[in-house]
């Protein structure tokens, strides 16, 4: 059993099938340590591993694989030192005397997300087994051979990711996953990069997924910096 899992507001949207892809049923979960125990692979569009310093070479080569405009939807990493800020202004202080330049506030915006998956992979062995960091517009890209011609909020964009996904997991698999979210905070992109996780997670599991860098990257915390795809 596997899994492809995105941020959402309150909480996380997984979509959650067997090693085939077939299956699939999404489910939303507040905290990460609830997804079930059973995953062989959790594939989860959140950064995980922090530079001390400086930018991530995964988010690097992802932006580069993505192209234009594409890949201005890898955000840049935030350094570890500025996760501790109390708000947006503290974390680009902290980020400015380290690095000389400030933080988006796109990237404070998933701060949340990103301390919740830092402190479960560095406190439970089966998380730091399970979990792997995919960038959903990348996996697309691979998935469909070239990346999204649209932004993925606009309709253009959603009917071309939706097409993608009914080749692989069934024409009514994403429109049953929304019925089975209904009432949950769940937007249909972020549903929709849920299904792409799934895929790499397939992937993963396969060892047919690229990993970038290809090379081993640990943080200061022993923590993995690859994006996977």
């Amino acid at each position: 059993m596997l899994a492809g899992v995105d941020g959402t507001r309150g909480g996380w949207v997984a979509v959650i099938c067997d090693d085939g892809l077939r299956s699939p049923e999404a489910v939303f979960v507040e905290r990460l340590a609830e997804l079930p125990r059973g995953l062989r692979v959790a594939a989860v569009d959140v950064p995980i591993g922090l530079p001390d310093s400086g930018p991530r070479q995964a988010d690097i080569l992802a932006r580069g694989k993505l192209g234009r405009p594409r890949g201005s939807s890898v955000f840049p990493c935030p350094i570890r030192p500025a996760l501790a800020a109390r708000d947006w202004g503290e974390a680009c202080a902290i980020t400015e005397r380290v690095d000389g330049c400030r933080l988006s506030r796109q990237t404070f915006g998933i701060f949340p997300k990103i301390a919740e998956v830092d402190e479960l992979l560095r406190t439970a062995r089966w998380a730091r087994r399970t979990i792997r960091e995919v960038h959903p517009e990348l996996s697309f890209a691979t998935w469909a051979g070239a990346p999204m011609r649209h932004a993925k909020k606009t309709w253009p964009g959603r009917r071309e990711r939706q097409r993608i996904i009914a080749v692989t997991f069934g024409r009514q698999a994403f429109t049953r996953a929304c019925q089975a979210l209904r009432g949950h905070p769940v937007a249909d992109d972020d549903l929709a990069d849920a299904f792409a996780a799934a895929w790499t997670a397939a992937r993963i599991l396969a060892g047919a997924a690229e990993r970038l860098p290809a090379a081993r990257r640990l943080d200061g915390r022993g923590l993995p910096m690859h994006i996977w795809a």
